[in-house]
């Protein structure tokens, strides 16, 4: 067989899941020494059940994004989404098009063929069709003299999404367009309104125009390429005498933006949305688990001696369960959402909100799925904090609590592949696990709040004789196999 090369998730993920969890002696003791550890240490489970929160907060997200790559306007998931052009017309057409007979203006727009006519996707999966009503709204700047008009293109995209925020037009109009997205037509030719073409004709110089397109009763999100990619938005005007085209200029947006509206009614609910930057935070106690710990090892946690560092284990991985229930969320593509989890750490005093990477538990993916998904067989979530929980216990003893974050993330194309992330073959070919792009999905965590989470450590004990009140000997350690790992654990002291 032919050796894969792995772009998204690290060698060492791979050792650990195959060696630690099937209790690999030789694999464990190498992966300890990789990390200094010496490979005499004890890996035992310490499990901290009906753990709940002492609190949940939900970031929202309606920022402008950036649309250099892609945009999207329509709704999705009780999200509408606008997308913004920021174009510099020149004087000379203006000129142009103001003595001209009459005129129109269109808009044309690229579906992004890469998502819908992805071909690892089922056939079925996105037949769109629908006549959609689009609001426009527009902002045509005061006259620029050359050194203003050449300064539009070094706006920055801060400042431009400061302006967005409280963007008012001074005209409005609504079009109606006939979107058919399918295989062999990925180009959208949208005809301006007439108030807009005759907003832009009355006007002489140069001119900066923002334009603004939504479609808030879509039943579709609609997705294009941005203005940076190789199928760029072009916006046309056109100049003509008796109904006959003479002269036409196309400009390039020189930037574009999304901007996503959230309209969920429910404000004390914990619904999370895909394709945006939002995130769940939840802060868990620091009691419950200290006296889980202390329990398990028989002696006092937090640690408060010397430097207030308690090094006298430390955490090979971290797993926290959480209850979830699919019936009230919703996606676009109907597949698995992987969700991601980040925790927070302390870098030189600051605390520091960071990845966690996953450690593949193989027999598990293979019978089940990998376990941090939505939206796919069973009513848990299990995410890693290895991280952040290394961190916690050992800086315990400042009382803080332990926090993380979730947020939905890539669909999931095969949800019981052993590889975690996408695989370049020999031949230049990629097998997908993941779909590249985003669901615009929404899903309801509230149940984090009402229902108690479980906590799974796997320590490496660096005890020595005298740092314990009670030795765990060799012979009192055995194999026992928990959730489809097989983990050491001591049965001198409440391993379980």
């Amino acid at each position: 067989m032919k050796k894969k090369q792995f772009i998204l998730f690290p060698l060492l993920a791979l050792v650990l899941s195959s060696c630690l969890f099937d209790t690999d002696d030789d694999g464990l003791s190498s992966w300890l020494s990789d990390q200094g550890m010496p490979s005499s240490y004890k890996v035992q489970m310490v499990t901290v059940s009906d753990l709940k929160p002492e609190s949940v907060r939900l970031n929202k997200d309606t920022l402008p994004r950036v649309a250099r790559a892609r945009g999207a306007f329509g709704a999705s998931s009780n999200l509408a989404h606008d997308v913004v052009f920021d174009f510099a017309l020149d004087s000379a057409f203006l000129a142009n098009l103001k003595a001209a007979d009459s005129a129109k203006s269109l808009l044309f727009l690229y579906l992004l063929d890469t998502y819908y006519n992805f071909k690892y996707l089922p056939s079925d999966i996105l037949p769109i069709e629908e006549d959609v009503k689009l609001n426009v709204s527009w902002i045509i700047s005061d006259k620029l003299n050359d050194a203003e008009y050449l300064a539009l293109a070094s706006i920055t995209d801060s400042a431009w999404f400061s302006d967005l925020e409280s963007w008012k037009s001074k005209k409005s109009a609504d079009t109606t367009f006939s979107v058919s997205i399918n295989k062999n037509d990925s180009l959208l030719t949208i005809d301006m309104p007439r108030a807009l073409v005759n907003d832009v004709r009355k006007n002489v110089g140069n001119r900066r125009l923002q334009l603004r397109l939504s479609a808030p009763e879509a039943s579709h999100l609609f997705r294009i390429y941005g203005s940076g990619s190789s199928y760029f938005p072009r916006y046309r005007m056109v100049a003509m005498e008796n109904d006959t085209t003479y002269s036409y200029a196309t400009y390039v947006p020189t930037r574009m933006a999304t901007i996503a509206s959230n309209h969920e009614e429910c404000s004390d609910c914990l619904i999370l949305h895909g394709g945006v930057n939002e995130s769940i935070e939840v802060e868990f106690p620091s009691k419950p688990i200290m006296k889980a710990l202390s329990d398990f090892y028989g002696d006092n946690f937090p640690y408060d001696r010397g430097d207030g560092f308690d090094v006298r284990q430390v955490v090979v991985m971290a797993e926290v369960t959480f209850y979830r229930d699919d019936s009230k969320g919703d996606s676009e593509l109907g597949l698995p959402i992987e969700v991601v989890a980040r925790s927070y750490a302390d870098s030189a005093d600051t605390s520091v909100l960071r990845y966690e990477d996953n450690v593949l538990d193989l027999p598990r993916v293979l019978e089940s799925g990998y376990p941090n998904m939505v939206f796919h067989e069973g009513d848990s979530l299990s995410l890693q904090v290895t991280a952040g929980m290394r961190d916690f216990i050992n800086r315990a003893s400042d009382g803080h609590s332990f926090k993380m974050t979730m947020h939905l993330e890539r669909s999931v194309l095969d949800a019981k592949d052993s590889v975690y992330g996408n695989v370049i073959k020999d031949n230049g070919d990629t097998s997908f696990v993941f779909f590249p792009y985003q669901d615009y999905a929404r899903y309801d965590f509230s149940t984090i709040k009402t229902k108690p989470a479980t906590l799974k450590l796997w320590l490496a004990s660096k005890r020595g004789e005298t740092d314990k009140k009670e030795v765990v000997k060799k012979d009192s350690v055995k194999s026992v196999k928990t959730d489809g790992k097989k983990v050491a654990t001591s049965t001198a002291r409440g391993g379980k």
